[in-house]
């Protein structure tokens, strides 16, 4: 397994990505001491690959239940992800609890927000 240096987005915003690396990186399994990521995902953490859409769907719900921000993932993202199967069925990262942003999901929600009051 490659392992992968956790690197911020170009041209993204630095609070959001800092609020993601101190509410979810440091409480990631897959997180390594040194600042690696040791994602299982072969396409590298879902997460900061699709930190765009993931604060869009964060500004445009704004509900208490996680559910509907789980629904907005799989329609806008997990369909569209390289692990996707094609019959829409759950991937294996996901089915082997691999995949960070299925994991961590409240957190990085959590974390935009956040960043979004600071």
């Amino acid at each position: 397994m490659t392992k992968k240096k956790v690197t911020p987005i170009p041209g993204y915003q630095d609070p959001v990505q800092e609020a993601i690396r101190k509410y979810v990186c440091e409480r990631c399994i897959d997180y390594g001491d040194n600042g690696t990521c040791n994602s299982h995902d072969p396409e590298g953490c879902g997460i900061f690959r699709n930190l765009p859409d993931l604060v869009a769907i964060a500004h445009e719900l704004d509900d208490l239940k996680l559910e509907p921000y789980i629904q907005a993932v799989r329609e806008q993202i997990c369909f569209k992800c390289g692990n996707a199967k094609k019959d829409g069925a759950k991937c294996e990262i996901r089915e082997h609890l691999d995949c960070g942003l299925d994991r961590y999901l409240p957190l990085v929600i959590d974390a935009i927000e956040e960043a979004g009051k600071a």
